[in-house]
């Protein structure tokens, strides 16, 4: 079974909805611009724009990007409940993310390093190169997805289904 993370952006009235526990209905039933899947790249996301495999590092702001928030409900979206990330947070992930160009991207991109620590999707015969831009195109919609979130002033919920 694959570990798919979602992300959504919700403004106040949506964000009390899935607290109240009609996550799945929103999240799921969401067909606009405001539900993001970065498919299985969730996890090599986090792994590099942190350097930790699960941990959400307090002295680096990006550790809340993928990983962050708090649980909104006890609802599980398959791995776990959905957690939301509050929207003064996401401004300040969408700042963060500014100098994060695909030069510094690629530098922070170890392949062997990532096998080493079971990042997941990685494989020991993924082919270098398409795995990077597979992981740098993910990363490049959520950051247009963090910015859209600042500029609309909305919280961002994160889940893995």
């Amino acid at each position: 079974m694959s570990m798919i993370g979602y992300f959504l952006r919700a403004d106040e009235d949506t964000t009390q909805k899935i607290r109240a526990g009609e996550g799945n209905e929103i999240l799921f039933g969401n067909d606009d611009d405001k539900l993001l899947c970065i498919d299985k790249a969730w996890h090599a996301i986090h792994y590099m724009v942190t350097g930790c495999p699960w941990d959400t590092p307090e002295d680096n702001p990006l550790g809340q990007l993928v990983l962050g928030g708090q649980p909104i409900n006890d609802e599980d979206m398959g791995y776990g409940p959905a957690r939301l990330i509050p929207k003064e947070t996401v401004s300040q992930l969408s700042d963060a993310l500014q100098s994060w160009d695909e030069s510094v991207f690629r530098e922070s991109f170890h392949m062997q390093d990532m096998i080493a620590d079971e990042i997941y999707p990685v494989m020991s015969d993924e082919d270098e190169e398409l795995f990077f831009e597979y992981i740098w195109e993910n990363f490049k919609e959520l950051k247009t997805f963090y910015h859209e979130a600042a500029r609309n002033r909305q919280n961002v919920i994160a889940f893995l289904s």
